[in-house]
């Protein structure tokens, strides 16, 4: 261990967030995921669709936010943007799902 003198600083460490370990992750994994929620997505809304559910239309916010992330991934907006289309699309879809079923 090294001695601190007068008017050193003391070492900092790196915090590392949760999750720090998904930076290690190739990116191409991410869009093969996302490409397997959005076609999840489609086949739900159209699967919601044929069953003529009332809010089966809401389902497509979910598709949007997909392409969202998927834009992130080829570089035409930032994760924060991507973050927020998808957190936006998930709050109108919920709400229009509620206020239909209600």
């Amino acid at each position: 261990m090294e001695e601190l003198h007068e008017g050193q600083a003391l070492p900092t460490r790196r915090r590392v967030p949760a999750g720090g370990v998904l930076d290690d992750v190739p990116k191409a994994l991410y869009v093969i995921a996302h490409v397997v929620f959005l076609g999840t997505g489609i086949w739900l809304w159209i699967a919601a669709r044929q069953s003529a559910l009332p809010y089966s239309g809401a389902l497509v916010l979910y598709v949007i936010s997909q392409v969202g992330f998927l834009a992130y991934f080829a570089n035409v907006i930032t994760m924060k943007t991507a973050v927020l289309v998808e957190q936006m699309a998930v709050a109108v879809m919920l709400i229009l799902i509620i206020l239909q079923a209600t």
